[in-house]
């Protein structure tokens, strides 16, 4: 396979573009410099009114300082090189002309008339956008300068210091000034350019990047002019991550660079054609709907004229048609939707966004300011949606702690006009709706709900997704909902559902533009799909919540809960809790021992139109905290019955080893307890003093922890059974089970720190807590 080729950037037009660039840079520089010149000029004719002698007529020398102050006001105003150039010509004209009527009937004119020669155009020099325009500007300058000087002065005052001056000293340097200046302006240009293309050029295709095209498309859509049209063509490569596993990448990076060729050749000069990311392109036209399915077709047929090694290329595509008053991000994600349906009816084709249903709104936004408008009262806000309509069920979210309900998750649902609901599963078909234009009319219709149903105290929990959410412009858009129909957004609580749609980093910073606004943000379903701990650390939401099946999820072998370490994780990190799900009383008895803040589920209340009554729930909650509070001194009490032996005979050894009895003999009872995996001395440092003493519970069989199964070669004074022991010496101190390295089992640690002929120890043992059944410690 040949090298990729690197595809040229077209540089028509550069030196046109670099020139009116130095106009705008220019321009500042030269108006500042230009108005400091007619102020010396007019202190020159301050200081010539004070010599003595004729004079040529004031007037005239106004005269000329007016014309220069009106050219320094035409500087700003000048739109092209020329016209620039053209003030440049004729300001240094009048000036020198102004300066030979100023040296009219002085005793020596050279003393005048020399210094102006020599600075004027080394100071000008730097100002002149073009050559072509320090040549002319030049030239004529020295000629009327001449034509004065010689004309009007003996020639014998014209000596050979005179041309050495203008002609020796000051057209050379004025020239190496300008060209000086202008190579370096212009490199500069070169360079800048240069960059602006690399950051916004996909190195591999040439194509523009994603950042640039999404920029240049909300440049086009913000100036589109009535009766224009713009439309999104989103394709993606079939089946190409196969390419890449079977032939490698550099047969899957030629193949990108031949797909972004037949873009290039296939579309206008003035249309957009961007590598979205991976193996993802678009394009952005200036036709309709119609004109772009054509395109769409041609660019398919394109690409599957590209040989791969097992075959030919082929593509999936999807077009949409912009919509008045809706963003790129929305275009696109409707296009996106229209290439998921070509995906699912079997690759290879072009599919269509979805018309609107008639007579539907285009706007959700402009849904809810008609309810507002028409004086909807506590009737029932719907949202015409091809076939159905639209409408809310709310489900509460109960506050643990405080047994009330706190805020409630809008739902969407579909009914059809006889009544009947539409099963989800045909709602949310991927392939059956825009489901980005279905999110954005969701929370129209739940805001026009919830503005009569919801109490005033209780959040409003809303559903969206990854794409819509860090869609430019959506939370400036949102508020203005919110505060429409009555509320505000500290009350609505932003729950960014598990979805592709978007990346950490986008939602990073769309969750910072919410906040802003006062939105609380929540993170649905942690713990399924793509839900991790560095997505939640960086979005940083106010909540998080847990999926329903971390209420079930047990750890490997014992089968306690994880929920309880989980929720503490969880609040180190400064985010409140919610668990979904609950739909038994032992559930919800978990998430209240779990620390958990809020619960959601069936137990507690199903979705519905309107609020339920939550008097049931309340004392279902304050039952789960009776039984708890029960539950923990019962458990306290059978596992202080099952340690307590092993308490007793700990003391019973300490005893022995501070009489000098041997290590063996002093643990022999309680090395013998059934659950002992081994007794061990650890001295102040928490290393351990000679052998332990292996029990019945010792095992051999940890061969995978074979690096870590000698405790002779680590410290163990950061564990807490260490620590706690030192805290109160000569008490027998149970420690809350952990998973040990020495055995690679739950475990409990008994220790008692005595002080032996050795010095300060801290001896125990350690219990293999593996078995279920075993009763653990209340606070876990």
């Amino acid at each position: 396979m040949s090298a990729i080729p690197t595809q040229s950037q077209p540089e028509s037009g550069a030196r046109e573009r670099f020139h009116q660039r130095s106009l705008e840079h220019q321009r500042p520089l030269s108006t500042v410099t230009m108005a400091f010149t007619v102020v010396a000029f007019l202190c020159m004719l301050v200081a010539r009114m004070l010599v003595n002698g004729p004079a040529a007529p004031l007037g005239y020398r106004l005269l000329c300082a007016l014309v220069l102050a009106l050219l320094v006001l035409a500087i700003p105003r000048a739109r092209s090189t020329l016209s620039f150039g053209a003030i440049g010509v004729a300001y240094v004209l009048v000036l020198i002309g102004g300066i030979a009527l100023n040296a009219v009937g002085v005793a020596q004119p050279l003393l005048w008339l020399l210094p102006a020669l020599v600075v004027i155009p080394i100071c000008a020099a730097p100002l002149w956008l073009t050559p072509a325009h320090f040549i002319a500007g030049s030239v004529l300058f020295y000629a009327a300068a001449l034509a004065l000087l010689l004309g009007n002065w003996p020639a014998h005052e014209v000596d050979a210091a005179v041309w050495t001056w203008v002609i020796a000293i000051g057209a050379p340097t004025s020239a190496v000034f300008h060209f000086g200046f202008y190579y370096f302006r212009r490199n500069h240009f070169l360079l800048e350019s240069r960059l602006a293309q690399l950051a916004a050029t996909d190195p591999l295709t040439g194509l523009q990047n994603r950042r640039a095209f999404v920029k240049h498309a909300e440049e086009r859509l913000d100036t589109l002019a009535p009766g224009e049209y713009v439309s999104a063509i989103f394709l993606d490569l079939d089946n190409f991550k196969s390419l890449n596993d079977r032939f490698g990448h550099t047969v899957g990076d030629h193949a990108l660079f031949q797909v972004g060729q037949v873009l290039l050749d296939a579309v206008l000069p003035r249309h957009s054609v961007s590598r979205i990311g991976g193996e993802e392109f678009a394009v952005l036209l200036d036709v309709d709907l119609d004109g772009a399915l054509r395109l769409a077709e041609r660019l398919r047929a394109g690409i599957a004229a590209i040989e791969r090694p097992d075959g030919h290329l082929s593509a999936s595509f999807g077009v949409a048609g912009h919509r008045r008053g809706e963003s790129f991000m929305v275009l696109l994600d409707r296009a996106d939707e229209a290439l998921l349906r070509a995906k699912h009816a079997g690759r290879n084709r072009v599919c269509a966004e979805r018309a609107p249903a008639p007579g539907a709104p285009l706007s959700p936004l402009d849904h809810v300011f008609a309810l507002r408008d028409a004086g909807v009262g506590r009737s029932t806000a719907r949202y015409r949606w091809d076939d159905m309509q639209l409408i809310s069920h709310f489900q509460p979210l109960y506050s643990l702690s405080h047994q009330k309900q706190v805020g409630f998750e809008a739902l969407l649902r579909g009914e059809h006009d006889d009544g009947t609901m539409v099963p989800p599963m045909v709602m949310f078909a991927p392939s059956s709706n825009d489901e980005g234009a279905l999110d954005r009319a969701s929370h129209a219709v739940h805001l026009g709900n919830a503005r009569h149903l919801l109490p005033g105290d209780a959040w409003l929990f809303l559903n969206i997704l990854p794409s819509t959410f860090i869609a430019k412009g959506y939370a400036d858009q949102l508020t203005k909902v919110v505060r429409a129909v009555g509320l505000e957004p500290e009350r609505v609580v932003l729950e960014i559902l598990e979805s592709h749609g978007g990346s950490v980093d986008d939602m990073s910073r769309a969750a910072e533009r919410y906040r802003r606004h006062g939105f609380l943000i929540a993170v649905d379903d942690f713990g399924a799909g793509q839900s991790n701990l560095d997505r939640l650390l960086r979005i940083r939401p106010d909540l998080v919540k847990l999926d329903g099946e971390l209420i079930r999820a047990t750890t490997h072998g014992t089968c306690q809960p994880i929920l309880p370490k989980l929720v503490s994780l969880l609040h180190q990190a400064g985010m409140l809790v919610v668990v979904e799900g609950v739909e038994t009383t032992e559930e919800l008895i978990l998430a209240v021992e779990s620390n958990v803040d809020f619960a959601q589920g069936y137990l507690l209340g199903r979705p519905a139109r309107e609020i339920a009554s939550p008097e049931s729930a309340r004392r279902q909650i304050d039952e789960a905290f009776d039984v708890i509070a029960q539950g923990r001194a019962r458990q306290h009490a059978l596992f202080e019955s099952e340690v307590e032996p092993y308490r007793r005979e700990l003391r019973g050894a300490a005893e022995a080893l501070r009489a000098g009895v041997p290590v063996d003999e002093a643990f022999a009872t309680l090395a013998g307890f059934g659950r002992s995996i081994s007794c061990f001395i650890l001295d102040d440092t928490g290393r351990q003093i000679g052998h332990e003493v292996r029990g019945p519970a010792w095992s051999e069989d940890v061969a995978s922890l074979q690096p870590v199964a000698n405790p002779r070669d680590a410290r163990w004074d950061h564990r807490p059974y260490f620590r706690n022991a030192v805290l109160r010496p000569g008490d027998a101190i149970a420690s809350n089970p952990y998973l040990s390295l020495a055995s690679g089992r739950p475990c409990i640690a008994v220790t008692l720190a005595a002080q032996l002929a050795s010095g300060r120890c801290v001896i125990g043992v350690e219990l293999d807590w593996s078995a279920q059944g075993l009763p653990w410690p209340a606070s876990e």
